[in-house]
């Protein structure tokens, strides 16, 4: 099986549910740009939460392994600083860890493809015990 979102190039919509700490849902939209050179791969782009109109900026910096079965990434985020990650490859899905650079924070998401153009992504955030968010979105390609 191969994966499109990340390990290649490409321009993704995403459309899908946030909840906050108190499990408040608001509808989340945006879009991200994946793009490759040489020694790291970049993803760009924002989410904008539709109730609050709260807009995120991402510019996140991938370093892929040479087996490309797993990658190191890094991410500023405003109010959470450095985010530091790993991907993870096992069959249609891709897994990732993170923690910010204080420790303060963790979290995971986990990327399944249900086909060449569309991944599920559902994830949470934590500070400590506590969840602070957590998402299910969808990407699909804009190509």
């Amino acid at each position: 099986m191969t994966h499109t979102f990340l390990l290649q190039p490409g321009s993704w919509s995403v459309q899908g549910r946030y909840f906050d700490a108190r499990y408040r849902l608001q509808s989340v939209r945006g879009d991200l740009v994946v793009r490759h050179e040489p020694l790291h791969w970049f993803v760009a782009g924002s989410l904008e939460l539709a109730e609050s109109g709260k807009r995120m900026d991402l510019a996140c910096m991938v370093a892929p392994s040479h087996g490309g079965a797993a990658a190191s990434w890094s991410c500023a985020l405003p109010g959470l600083g450095e985010l530091e990650g790993s991907w993870e490859l096992a069959g249609r899905r891709m897994f990732s860890s993170y923690r910010s650079r204080d420790g303060a924070h963790t979290g995971q998401a986990t990327f399944t493809r249900q086909g060449d153009t569309v991944y599920l992504v559902e994830g949470e955030l934590r500070r400590g015990n506590d969840i602070v968010c957590s998402w299910e979105i969808r990407l699909r390609t804009t190509r």
